[in-house]
């Protein structure tokens, strides 16, 4: 991979947060405003971006232009809202090895000569945050991309708000009173649809199919190329997300910067979860791991839960759906004509599907 292409989009996406501000403000407010958001912003591996400098490059057959670095940007922007965001909704404490923004927020309050409830000022702070990078993101978009361009980012962005409302409900999904119904199995494997569907709307195409046809829509991509690349980026997406969901159980906090078991502890219905209670449906098994979602739960406990995770045989089929994804995007990936945004993309695909974080 270009080396030189992460270094540049985060100095990209950095500007435009730095160069963004109002004539009449307090320069010492707004600076407390938008620090967290820097130190966010400040770190990450850049794949939606690269893989928005891939779509141009896979559209103009050369190196990027100055405008495809600009709309990499306003896209790690977008990522940016949509962690802060998420991190609020999740009470994660931590992003990217570092305190999440909201919990900066919190942390600063402490620290000032504010009087108030800090936690409750870092979470409103952050959702204030979350706008302001959205706001932020599509102003960019609009200044340096296409019309189409735009309008797909537009449509990514309303795409991942219903994604997690999506999300929002599955979590109150009643578990047990799906292992108690008459056919518990058929009633999970119908739930899983559903943590599918999640999947795909708050995630799997923002992270990889959408900023991969934003960046060649704004190159001026046609309709041929605009499919492959479509039916690269939507299996791949939702690899990249089922991946995201065994890391969410059983990843290393010191690759992942969350914790272990963040997603058993914040109650997630994800595709594995799912997966392994319709394995273990009728057996008080499952209504233990089924009672034990969404609670404070120790490390073992979290171990105890990935052990029957993987004795199901649930640990396997989550990694074949994987699997059968990856597959079907390196087939699609075949179609393309040779060039460096070809194997920019091939070089993304290797790192997307052989994460550890």
């Amino acid at each position: 991979m270009h080396e030189s292409l992460p270094s540049i989009i985060s100095d990209r996406t950095l500007d435009a947060l730095k160069g963004y501000g109002f004539p009449d403000a307090d320069r010492a407010l707004l600076q407390s405003f938008t620090d967290p958001t820097l130190n966010l912003l400040g770190g990450g591996k850049r794949v939606r971006g690269l893989l928005s400098i891939a779509g141009a490059m896979c559209t103009t057959g050369i190196e990027p232009s100055d405008s495809a670095f600009e709309v990499a940007a306003a896209v790690e922007i977008f990522q940016g809202a949509a962690l802060v965001h998420d991190d609020i909704m999740d009470d994660s404490p931590t992003r990217r090895g570092q305190p999440a923004v909201h919990v900066a927020f919190a942390s600063n309050f402490e620290n000032s000569d504010l009087v108030g409830d800090s936690a409750m000022f870092g979470r409103d702070a952050g959702i204030c945050s979350g706008d302001f990078l959205l706001a932020l993101a599509s102003s960019h978009m609009l200044k340096h991309a296409s019309m189409p361009a735009n309008q797909r980012f537009q449509t990514m962005c309303a795409e991942v708000a219903f994604g997690q409302f999506l999300d929002i409900r599955a979590e109150n999904i009643d578990l047990i009173a799906l292992l108690d119904g008459d056919n518990p199995r058929e009633a999970l494997l119908a739930a899983r649809q559903d943590a599918f569907s999640v999947l795909r709307h708050k995630s799997a195409r923002y992270s990889v199919r959408d900023p991969l046809l934003i960046g060649a829509d704004a190159a001026g991509a046609d309709e041929t190329l605009l499919d492959t690349l479509n039916r690269i980026g939507s299996p791949l997406g939702e690899a990249f997300q089922l991946r995201d969901d065994a890391l969410g159980v059983a990843g290393d906090p010191a690759q992942t910067g969350k914790p272990t078991g963040g997603d058993l502890r914040e109650g997630k219905r994800t595709v594995l979860i799912l997966t392994t209670l319709a394995r273990l449906a009728g057996t008080p098994e499952a209504t233990e791991i089924a009672r034990a979602l969404g609670q404070d739960l120790t490390d073992t406990q979290v171990r105890d839960i990935t052990a029957a995770i993987v004795d199901c045989g649930a640990w396997d089929e989550h990694e074949e759906l994987i699997a059968e994804r990856e597959r079907a995007a390196q087939l699609a990936w075949e179609e393309l004509p040779a060039g460096p945004g070809k194997h920019l993309l091939d070089q993304l695909m290797q790192r997307l599907t052989n994460r550890k974080h």
